[in-house]
């Protein structure tokens, strides 16, 4: 089997991703390759990596441009002359609505090939009008299986029209242990230097600065809840907004904006971290959560985040809230407080928890979902003609 990943860009967890999936593949006469539109996408600032021996296996089609100023009718071009070069028997492709996808999907059905759509959407994500529905359900219906974050999203990609038993969780993972290794010297330096947890608990946040990550929500909420200090960690537009923000409540003694953070340096600011809160409004899934946990950290997660109900156990290894409830996140901040004692035990569940979300986790069910994909039964009449009109403006 010929397997071919289309994304966006190569993220670092990407990389880590695709190695562990390539070399699983390897052992059983597989080859996956992968192919990225650009290397540069503005809204992230992801490091330059080195060549490596799976660099064969690997293109990137607009390489220096930035992913966003691309149009659709470049990348089709580029991606079908992509895709006919390796010529894959599965593609997998990212969600249902950016140009590499539908470009794909177009590809997949003109040359008869199966597919994969990976997805972390849920339905509580958008509003879901009817003929968003409509549009989705087409499109989701012309994959063959799915590669999903959790159970949530197996669920919606269910709704769309995907078969569960078609569907596999693991999608979002990451390298757990360059995390868990690197967390674990730094917490064993700062043993040997006598440094102890501080009267304060200190939460911490890796995020984009944006509306959606409900920054202002808890800015509010800190006001009102004595012993936390927060260090945010992360970049973007809203960063003049949140700057005045805590300086008109008083908070520029507890809230501290440390900026961009390099992949590399990102276990230090978790082995800093008592708590790590992830607070969206919205949010698909949120790596960073996968990231504090493999740093054995509790954590703190909005139940509008698609990671929470596969990977925070109540009152185990952290706690869930409404991110629209000021209280809901008082209380679980007060909760924390009264339980700090157990914070290290938190911790440590995160960890056994997230050890079976890992890369092994995507490897197996990355190569399940191709091999379900090849099984699906081929297309009727009434498919046919579908995936004709679908393939046309594709």
């Amino acid at each position: 089997m010929i397997a071919v990943i289309v994304q966006a860009a190569h993220a670092p967890f990407h990389h880590a991703r695709f190695r562990a999936a390539r070399e699983r593949g390897l052992k059983d006469n597989r080859a996956l390759f992968r192919i990225a539109v650009s290397d540069t996408q503005g809204d992230y600032r992801w490091p330059q990596r080195e060549s490596s021996p799976e660099d064969s296996h690997e293109r990137v089609l607009f390489p220096g441009c930035d992913y966003w100023t691309l149009s659709y009718r470049r990348i089709r071009r580029a991606l079908y002359g992509a895709l006919d070069e390796i010529s894959p028997d599965v593609v997998a492709l990212p969600g249902w609505g950016f140009p590499e996808t539908l470009a794909g999907l177009g590809w997949c059905i003109r040359r008869g090939r199966q597919r994969v759509v990976i997805s972390d959407s849920q339905a509580i994500d958008s509003a879901q009008t009817q003929s968003k529905l409509l549009l989705k359900r087409l499109i989701v219906s012309r994959f063959h299986a799915g590669f999903a974050g959790g159970q949530p999203h197996v669920r919606y990609l269910s709704r769309l029209g995907l078969a569960p038993e078609r569907c596999f969780v693991g999608c979002d993972v990451v390298d757990n242990d360059f995390f868990d290794g690197e967390s674990q010297k730094l917490r064993a330096q700062q043993r040997r230097q006598g440094k102890e947890r501080e009267s304060e608990l200190r939460l911490l946040s890796c995020l984009r600065l944006l509306p959606r990550k409900n920054i202002a929500g808890v800015l509010d909420v800190m006001k009102d809840v004595d012993g936390w200090t927060w260090t945010i960690a992360g970049e973007g537009p809203q960063l003049k907004e949140i700057e005045r923000r805590v300086e008109a409540l008083q908070l520029t003694e507890r809230v501290r904006l440390v900026g961009h953070v390099d992949y590399n340096e990102l276990p230090r600011v978790y082995s800093e971290a008592d708590v790590y809160l992830q607070p969206s409004l919205t949010e698909p899934w949120g790596l960073a959560v996968n990231e504090a946990m493999a740093c054995a950290l509790p954590v703190l997660v909005s139940n509008a985040c698609g990671c929470r109900e596969d990977l925070v156990k109540e009152g185990v290894n952290g706690y869930t809230f409404d991110p629209a409830s000021p209280e809901s996140l008082k209380s679980a901040l007060r909760l924390l407080l009264e339980n700090r004692e157990r914070l290290d035990a938190m911790g440590q569940a995160s960890r056994r928890i997230i050890s079976g979300w890992g890369l092994d986790l995507f490897a197996q069910n990355f190569w399940r979902a191709c091999d379900a994909a090849l099984l699906a039964r081929a297309a009727g009449r009434r498919e046919r003609v579908i995936n004709r009109a679908l393939g046309f403006p594709l």
